[in-house]
């Protein structure tokens, strides 16, 4: 791939005449030359055809430079050209440092702003965090990490000696930009611009975010979806709150020394979300009865630790004014506001939170029950492995359960004797949470172990095709045809296999091809 001749951009930064521009924005900054020779940014000139000359000259194929996202193709006149003009440029490494993409600063007055190298087969922004290949061995030893919006933000931070942090570039936090990482986690700091940050106290619908792990694209506004992530990854989430109108790049540029006391001060994501959520409500009875409802209800939920749910049933009381029975007017809204979506099985069970009992249908999540149904049947699900795709499991523990089932070849015992006393007791739960007392519905059979992977699979592909959907529209907005063509592709070829992901007819989820509920 021609993506790995990154000195071109190099070159030119620093030899160029053009170049001044990018270097005065480096100056202005405050990025040195080691720590921009480090990461090894980049200028790329105001022209349509400078970088595509300079490969042609090397004899590198223009289709490569096209698969590589270095240009683009007009589709009326079918001619290609420079995909970054005029432009900084910061080179997208993996975890192992080889350079996978491109984001380009405008160093003009041209939109956008920042542009990434569009999806590519080596590309692809929602799984890859900037700067990991530097931050990474830092992250294994203080077993944190530090997530900023900007390329600037995490290169600041490094240049100051903070090497935990990375970039999300932009886009919504997801498991697969941790995946690699998640294991050495006891902490998630989320240090976002303060504007940013800020449009959490807007947020209002809480249940339609349940689908996707962000609404938009930001990291923030789905605070619940947050909190189950928060689950995944068994390492606690903390806001990083920032002076207003100050980005991590100004502040650490302007108090470097307080950088790790900002770190100290951060804030749990669920009581930073419900103090801003709550902030503005009028104390009127009904409005307060509809906050609790729909914005702190949904998040209370999502706690499984009876100690941790009672401080934030307290501190939703005191946000929203209610005097000293506020709290068990807070449990009542827990009791009154638990509902069943339709994917539940329709078997009630008594759940104990906090001095509450809960009646409430058992949560069937694809995952859970895919891993779930396979330990019931070890043997039959072995062999069923092979169809299940590795990046449809995103909980780390399920996925170490069951390399260690596929080792011990289907022997449950054995697998659990290998597990971690703590992993193990987990899937022991897991193994007997899908058999019911009244046997309505059954309890699963070893032929349902097919029908949950695509089910599980399916529901994957409606999560990209979800999140594809929202690139598209950002491609739109911005002009990027090639980032129109690549997801217009991605979204016909995932909608293509849909069909063949249709598992059988089950009684413990909606019939995946209509909208009536097999369960009546």
């Amino acid at each position: 791939m021609c993506i790995r001749d990154r000195s071109y951009f190099t070159n030119l930064l620093w030899t160029s005449p053009a170049g001044s521009s990018a270097r005065a924005v480096l100056e202005q900054r405050g990025v040195d030359r080691p720590t921009a020779d480090r990461f090894g940014l980049g200028f790329a000139p105001d022209s349509f055809d400078a970088l595509k000359s300079h490969f042609l000259a090397r004899e590198i194929d223009e289709q490569d430079m096209l698969a590589a996202g270095l240009l683009t193709k007009n589709e009326n006149t079918g001619r290609t050209y420079d995909r970054f003009r005029n432009r900084l440029t910061f080179p997208i490494r993996n975890r192992d440092g080889r350079v996978v993409g491109f984001g380009a600063r405008a160093l003009g007055d041209e939109k956008p702003k920042y542009l990434n190298s569009p999806q590519t087969p080596i590309f692809d922004k929602r799984s890859i965090l900037y700067g990991l290949d530097k931050a990474y061995d830092t992250i294994r030893r203080e077993r944190s990490i530090v997530i900023v919006e900007g390329y600037m933000d995490a290169i600041a931070a490094h240049q100051c000696g903070y090497e935990n942090v990375v970039a999300s570039m932009g886009t919504a936090i997801t498991p697969n930009q941790v995946a690699s990482i998640r294991r050495y986690l006891d902490r998630v700091y989320l240090a976002l611009d303060s504007d940013t940050a800020g449009q959490m106290a807007t947020l209002r619908g809480i249940d339609s975010m349940r689908e996707s792990f962000v609404d938009d694209s930001r990291v923030e506004v789905s605070a619940n979806r947050m909190i189950r992530f928060e689950r995944t990854l068994g390492a606690e989430i903390r806001i990083v709150v920032l002076p207003e109108g100050k980005d991590p790049d100004e502040f650490i540029r302007a108090h470097p020394d307080a950088w790790p006391e900002a770190l100290k001060s951060s804030v749990p994501l669920v009581e930073y979300y419900l103090t801003h959520a709550l902030a503005d409500i009028d104390r009127s009875p009904n409005a307060r009865a509809n906050a609790l409802r729909d914005i702190a209800v949904p998040i209370l939920l999502e706690i499984g630790d009876a100690e941790v749910l009672t401080f934030y049933v307290d501190l939703t009381a005191r946000l929203l004014g209610y005097g000293p029975d506020g709290p068990e007017e807070v449990r009542r809204s827990l009791r009154r506001n638990v509902s069943p979506p339709a994917t539940r099985v329709h078997q009630p069970q008594a759940s104990r939170r906090d001095g509450l009992t809960i009646d409430r249908p058992l949560a069937v999540d694809p995952e859970r029950f895919v891993v779930g149904v396979i330990l019931n049947y070890p043997m039959a699900g072995v062999e069923g492995l092979s169809h299940l795709r590795r990046e449809d499991v995103i909980d780390a523990r399920h996925r170490v359960i069951l390399e260690q089932l596929a080792i011990a070849q289907g022997n449950f015992d054995v697998a659990m004797q290998a597990l971690p006393d703590e992993l193990a007791d987990y899937a022991r739960d897991l193994q007997t949470s899908l058999t019911t007392e009244t046997g309505e519905p059954p309890r699963p059979s070893a032929k349902e172990i097919p029908n949950a992977i695509r089910r599980l699979a399916k529901a994957r592909n409606d999560d990209r095709l979800r999140q594809l959907r929202v690139d598209l529209a950002d491609a739109k907005r911005s002009g990027d045809t090639a980032a129109v063509e690549a997801c217009t592709r991605q979204i016909t070829d995932l909608t293509t296999t849909m069909p063949n992901l249709a598992p059988d007819e089950s009684p413990y989820f909606r019939d995946l091809r209509s909208d009536q509920p097999v369960i009546r």
